[in-house]
């Protein structure tokens, strides 16, 4: 991966750090710089993990789905007891899913 910001690499340097900098900001700066870019590898793997588990619940939903309708054989009680069942997976999914907002 590509850095979008040039950081400079390895210790601070009276040459690395902007121009006017002391080398305690320079210091300063490095860390700070470290840490966003920490910061948005971490989101950036919660996003994904946001993805699959989406697109985990959201075949899987559709699976009971198709499972309930085609186990229930027209009869509209068995067909209301089983879509409850591919309903309640289907919050439980979502709610995982809005968990990764935190």
């Amino acid at each position: 991966m590509t850095d979008l910001t040039p950081r400079p690499g390895g210790k601070i340097s009276p040459f690395s750090a902007p121009e006017g900098f002391s080398r305690s900001e320079g210091k300063s700066l490095q860390r700070r710089q470290n840490a966003e870019v920490a910061n948005g590898l971490v989101t950036a793997a919660r996003v994904q993990a946001a993805g699959y588990v989406a697109a985990t619940g959201m075949h899987l939903t559709g699976m009971l789905s198709r499972e309930a309708q085609f186990q229930s054989d027209g009869d509209p009680r068995t067909s209301e007891r089983l879509n409850y069942i591919a309903d309640s997976f289907a919050e439980y999914a979502a709610w995982e899913v809005r968990r990764f907002q935190r």
